[in-house]
């Protein structure tokens, strides 16, 4: 329809109709007026509108909807006379797909049984003809899957594109004429040229031969115009990957219509394929160069916005982490000790009599803790005593005597005796336990023990003086980074809310594990006011030992992990380089990883940053 110099198209349909349907009904108007019917026109209808035909004459529309509404299983067949003296006939039809449709057929008189039984009679023909042209589709639709299941039974993507091509090209001769020829090739657009990849019947093509020339020219100009390219004796179809041209099949000799459908199919199904499995086998840096440049034409070409900000916040977030510096922290885990420890242990073995102090109570120096029973002891003194003062007797007897011999041996037993009670009056003085120093009791609670025994060097009490250290538990990972001086914050655990400065005070070589990890103790005292402590807290200290950034800070544990097990990979090289030599075999790839390997190391020795040169593995020896 024409508007002025405008052409105005009719909107497409939202359900394309089906390809064997038209032709199917013309044929079979032909079919009843060869047979004497004066047929006005024919119409189908079904519940897919993919099976739609209506009548031309709209005159008839409102007769054959009520005619087609009156068409069911137990009533197939529906006469209508319209307006103009014509009989519409609807009668039930089923389809190829199974579903049922109404066929009608506008009759002009005269109007008899016989026309009628010669329309019906010809319905049979029609029915064949759809299903004989929905085979042919479902043939064919069997045909490709079989080719796509050749394709993919091969190894790698050139056999599958020659076997490809080779099939396709002969299922093509076959919807050629007996005298047809045909030469099939498929080309790979590269940096904007067609290059030759495939032909069939063919392993290798010279590419200055006349015939690749040829083919090579319409590839490229198919290529360059983005269509497909029909002349004499060739035809191109260019083949499309979001638009951009990828591919160019090129057809050489008779291109007939059929040819050309079965070369569109089979190309739009195997090509992606085709090409997505050459790009898998490429070697693993020019993926990546492939993968660079398409990241790159969208970061410069029109649009692809999203791309252009994700880069942008990318390049923001590496600008964050190398460009701003910030403390570089050494954690470790913390424990509150007092300044000054002092431990009471039992004097001798005993039983406890009385409890005086329990852990958290202040004491002064000197103060009573605990009381050990007397009673055994009073008893031995008592006994003692009487040996003693028996002795002494014997003593003055044996001098009064004048006997050298019972004065001496009576001077032995006195001192024997007076021995002993003074090392019984000793414990007796030691059976108060007294706090050696002024502070807080941090462990030794007696009071619910009382009678309990207490055996020779027992610890009873640990006492903490007033004034508080802070120990570290520093990584054995850290270690090195830290150096008396530092400063760095303290959070206990009960304390979470409330950070306390402090400074390293002394660095040194005990070790220790906790939580299965190894470290080194380390101390550190408060800078300002002392909190309100008790000993025994825990928490987690943060040691600033430098300035570093972000990528460097969180980074710093994998790199050297990672140089770790390079440098202890170099030695298994090394060892086993040398057991090949005992056994007199050549280690040459063994030699080249031991010299790269440590090349590696010191070279990134060199740019890392100072606390990751700790960790470096020496300059390699010169080759």
């Amino acid at each position: 329809m024409t508007d002025g110099h405008e052409t105005i198209l009719p909107p497409p349909s939202a359900t394309p109709q089906a390809a064997e349907l038209a032709p199917a009904l013309a044929m079979w108007l032909q079919r009843l007026h060869a047979a004497g019917l004066g047929c006005q026109g024919v119409a189908l209808h079904a519940a897919d509108a993919a099976w739609r035909a209506p009548f031309e004459r709209a005159d008839v529309a409102d007769a054959w909807a009520e005619a087609r509404a009156r068409v069911t299983r137990d009533s197939p067949v529906a006469l209508s006379r319209v307006a103009t003296g014509e009989l519409l006939v609807a009668t039930h039809l089923a389809l190829p797909s199974g579903q049922p449709g109404v066929v009608g057929a506008l009759l002009s008189p005269p109007h008899n049984d016989r026309s009628l039984q010669l329309l019906l009679l010809s319905l049979g023909w029609l029915q064949l003809t759809l299903s004989a042209a929905s085979l042919a589709h479902n043939q064919r639709a069997a045909e490709l899957l079989e080719l796509m299941g050749h394709v993919a039974s091969h190894k790698d993507a050139r056999g599958a594109a020659q076997d490809w091509v080779n099939r396709t090209a002969a299922w093509a001769r076959r919807e050629l004429p007996p005298e047809g020829e045909l030469r099939l090739a498929l080309f790979e657009v590269r940096h904007e040229r067609a290059h030759w990849w495939v032909a069939a019947d063919v392993s290798y093509a010279e590419t200055g031969s006349p015939a690749v020339q040829a083919a090579t020219e319409i590839a490229q100009r198919a290529f360059i115009e983005g269509r497909e390219l029909l002349e004499q004796e060739a035809w191109a179809l260019p083949l499309l990957d979001q638009g951009e041209v990828v591919a160019v099949l090129v057809a050489q000799g008779t291109a007939a219509p059929a040819a050309q459908q079965v070369l569109r199919t089979s190309a739009a199904l195997a090509e992606p394929l085709l090409r997505h499995w050459r790009a898998a086998e490429l070697p693993l840096p020019r993926q990546a160069w492939r993968a660079l440049r398409r990241v790159g034409k969208r970061l410069r070409g029109p649009g692809h916005w999203a791309w252009k900000a994700g880069a942008a916040a990318t390049v923001l977030v590496l600008a964050v982490l190398l460009l701003i510096p910030v403390d570089d922290r050494v954690t470790a885990h913390t424990v509150i000790e007092g300044r000054t420890r002092q431990l009471v242990t039992a004097p001798f073995e005993g039983f406890i009599a009385e409890a005086l102090v329990r852990p958290g109570d202040r004491v002064q120096q000197g103060q009573v803790l605990l009381r050990l029973d007397e009673r055994d002891l009073k008893l031995e003194q008592a006994k003692l005593r009487g040996d003693r003062d028996q002795a002494a007797a014997k003593l003055r007897q044996a001098m009064a005597d004048r006997e050298a011999a019972s004065v001496a041996l009576a001077s032995a037993e006195l001192q024997g005796a007076e021995g002993q009670l003074a090392l019984v009056e000793a414990k007796l003085a030691r059976a108060q336990l007294v706090a050696p120093i002024a502070g807080l009791v941090v462990s030794g609670d007696w009071v619910q023990q009382v009678g309990a025994p207490a055996e020779l060097g027992k610890e009873m009490f640990e006492i903490a003086s007033e004034g508080y250290r802070v120990v570290l538990h520093v990584p054995e990972r850290d270690i090195a980074r830290v150096r008396v001086g530092q400063p760095g914050v303290l959070r206990l655990a009960g304390q979470p809310q409330d950070g306390h400065a402090f400074e390293l005070s002394r660095v040194t070589a005990t070790a220790s594990v906790q939580d299965g990890a190894n470290g080194f103790r380390a101390e550190a005292a408060w800078v300002g006011e002392t909190p309100a402590l008790s000993p025994g807290m825990q928490g987690v200290a943060k040691v600033v030992v430098g300035t570093s950034n972000l990528l460097t800070i969180w980074t710093r544990e994998s790199v050297a992990w990672l140089r770790l097990k390079l440098w202890q990979y170099w030695v298994l090289c090394e060892e086993e380089m040398q057991s090949q030599r005992h056994r007199g075999t050549e280690a040459t790839d063994l030699e080249f990883l031991r010299a790269s390997v440590p090349l590696w190391l010191h070279l990134a020795a060199r740019h890392a940053s100072p606390p990751l040169r700790t960790l470096a593995c020496p300059a390699p020896p010169q080759a």
